[in-house]
Formats: C-alpha cells, sequence, structure tokens
C-alpha cells in the first residue's frame, strides 16, 4: 500500500496557514516609511523566525499525534471485551507525512488485515476496519485517530512557537 493512497484510511490532518507573512511585511514597510527603521527591522526579524519555527511546530504536532493515537490504540486494541491480544503491526503502522512546503502533517495508520496466514500483503485496510468498524464481522468502530486528533493540544505547541518567534 502507498503512503499516498491513503484517502479510505483514518488521517489527522494538522495544518497551519502561513497568512501571517503578508500583513507582517505590510506593517514592517509602513513603518519604515514613517521613520520606524528599527521597529520594522523587529517586525521582520519576528517573521523570519515565524518561518523557521512553523515547520519545527508542524514536527511537533505530527510526533505527539503520533504517540497520542498509539497509546489510544494500545488500550483499545488491548483492553477489548473479547480478549484480543494484538500483535502490534497496528500501532507500529502509525505514520506521519509531512508536506513539501512543511506546513502540513498527516498522521495515519498504514497497517493491513493478515491473509490468515501471517502475511498482510493481501488484506483490508486494518486501522480503517478499527477505526469506522466492521459490520460484516461485528467489529465495533473504536475511533483512536478521531479521539487523538479532537484532543491533540495545538494551543499549547502554538503558544511556545510564538513565545520562540515574537521578541
Amino acid at each position: 500500500m502507498n503512503e499516498d493512497e491513503n484517502e479510505n484510511q483514518p488521517t489527522v490532518r494538522i495544518q497551519i496557514k502561513d497568512d501571517y507573512k503578508d500583513p507582517m511585511i505590510t506593517m514592517a514597510r509602513s513603518l519604515k516609511q514613517s521613520g520606524n527603521s528599527d521597529l520594522a527591522e523587529i517586525i521582520l526579524q519576528d517573521k523570519a523566525r515565524m518561518e523557521k519555527n512553523v515547520p519545527k511546530l508542524i514536527e511537533k504536532l505530527g510526533n505527539q499525534e503520533v504517540s497520542d493515537a498509539v497509546d489510544l490504540i494500545r488500550e483499545r486494541e488491548y483492553h477489548s471485551k473479547s480478549g484480543y491480544r494484538g500483535n502490534g503491526n497496528l500501532e507500529k503502522s502509525i505514520k506521519k507525512k509531512i508536506s513539501d512546503d512543511k506546513l502540513s502533517v498527516d498522521v495515519f495508520p498504514t497497517a493491513l488485515s493478515s491473509d490468515g496466514k501471517g502475511k498482510s500483503s493481501g488484506g483490508y485496510p486494518y486501522g480503517s476496519a478499527f477505526e469506522h468498524g466492521l459490520k460484516s464481522k461485528d467489529y465495533p468502530a473504536q475511533h483512536p485517530m478521531r479521539d487523538s486528533g479532537r484532543d491533540l493540544d495545538v494551543d499549547t505547541y502554538t503558544d511556545e512557537m510564538l513565545k520562540n518567534s515574537i521578541k
């Protein structure tokens, strides 16, 4: 399975818009034109720090989301009423993919169910089945990706990034 072909997989996307750049440039230009070159330079330095720190923020948020999703999978997969004990493939399959512009990250499972012989090459997307359930097998939905995405504390990480960027 190609990691880019995860449209059927539950995916948490964390995205930052870079719409702060133009207003900061406009503000700096205006300050410089009104004789406040020092303040304009500070604004441009803050912008440069933000451009440097946003990709770090995306990386941290992606790592945290992977960790949180894995924790929920462990909690829910290994504590089911059926007594099922997973082999760890689902939790090990949680991947993150950072966009080329480093303004977003997708976190998703890539695990496939086994074919009954221990091979996972021909099975259905197990991460999707675990997230959404399977009516044909009376397999209830667990929603670890949805819940970990909802619980991710983006504000704390964003506040830290802003504090490190705006001086």
